[in-house]
């Protein structure tokens, strides 16, 4: 079976063909070729080694230099040519990677291989709707689905088609369902296209599928809190923490959910476990703050402002509210000072 070398497929081979001693010894006896201005003979598996390795290295240069003695040996080689036209977009030279796919389509209209990498052209000089039509009706293999997939994902990504990317989402996801940038964007395809309700039913078809997933728990647990269900949202982020005691982003969660129920002792419960994990963030430390405030112990709402700021001086609500600490003291004089910080802050980023 021929090799795929399209150049999402050609970073596999980099690291698989990187670890082989025969490789080494192949680059060697190219240079030594290079440095002597001989002459060798290589088959085309062999070149596609060299270029490979080259590729990996990041010396596209010597790169080229492979890719030169393997058009001269093999002109119509149609992997060589595909590793040329990813040479010619690194190098910027997009239409003439378009222009040697195209000619060689011209003589292997058939070819799988040719015409992913002339929509993954098409992709890079953002005719994504182009590219699509291509994608989409590409008779192929199961080894070229995903990256079919893929490029078909960036395409409608770009041209803001949600739908779409949504449906393309589930497929790859069928194929790698703990890919967290995958099931990232599905989510934020499903907010972009305000299709909440068709983000829970997924979410719980697959968390039947996949039911130590953290991060599914908390995006559907997030969903449930916009529906107002809060007895569904608090019982999601509690399984995203039996899967994974370490997320706190759950924590937050619940923290800013029982806010919400004024239960202010929960949400400082909450708040400071994400404290104790060493993941809080300064939105994190200044709704602990709060819910102290909340509960009249104002020396701990300040002492987390402190916090705040020493590690993020531009949290402008921070100063504020330190303003208002002084204040209940009658101390005018620091509450205008600290009041003074946060005005400054909010002129320069407006």
């Amino acid at each position: 079976m021929q090799k795929i070398l399209t150049l999402n497929i050609v970073y596999i081979f980099k690291q698989k063909l990187y670890m082989q001693s025969e490789n080494n010894d192949l680059v060697e006896k190219f240079e030594k070729m290079i440095q002597s201005d001989s002459s060798i003979f290589l088959d085309t598996d062999e070149i596609e080694e060299i270029i490979l390795y080259y590729f990996n290295d990041g010396d596209i240069g010597m790169a080229e230099r492979a890719i030169e003695l393997g058009n001269s040996l093999y002109p119509k080689s149609i992997n060589i040519n595909i590793l040329h036209s990813e040479i010619l977009l690194i190098r910027g030279k997009v239409n003439g990677s378009l222009n040697l796919i195209e000619n060689l389509l011209e003589l292997n209209e058939n070819s799988h291989d040719l015409i992913f990498q002339k929509a993954k052209i098409l992709n890079k000089m953002q005719k994504y709707k182009e590219s699509v039509s291509i994608l989409k009706n590409i008779p192929h293999s199961d080894q070229l689905n995903y990256f079919i997939l893929d490029l078909l994902l960036k395409n409608y990504m770009n041209i803001e088609d949600y739908e779409n990317a949504i449906e393309t989402l589930i497929k790859i996801l069928n194929i790698y369902p703990d890919d967290k940038n995958y099931f990232d964007k599905l989510i934020s395809c499903y907010n972009l296209s305000c299709k909440e309700d068709e983000a829970i039913n997924f979410l719980n078809k697959y968390l039947e599928k996949n039911p130590y997933s953290a991060n599914a728990w908390y995006e559907i647990g997030k969903l449930y809190l916009k529906k107002n269900k809060i007895k569904e949202s608090i019982a999601a982020h509690e399984f995203g923490i039996i899967s994974d005691e370490s997320l706190s982003s759950c924590y937050v969660e619940l923290g800013k959910i029982y806010e919400l129920k004024k239960d202010y002792k929960k949400s400082i419960y909450y708040y400071k476990i994400v404290n104790n994990l060493n993941k809080d963030s300064s939105f994190s430390l200044y709704r602990l703050s709060k819910c102290y405030e909340k509960v009249g112990d104002y020396d701990n709402a300040l002492k987390y402002l402190n916090i705040i700021i020493e590690k993020d001086p531009l949290y402008e609500k921070a100063w504020i509210s330190i303003a208002k600490y002084y204040l209940r003291k009658n101390d005018h004089d620091k509450a205008i000072e600290n009041l003074n910080k946060a005005l400054n802050i909010i002129s320069n980023n407006y």
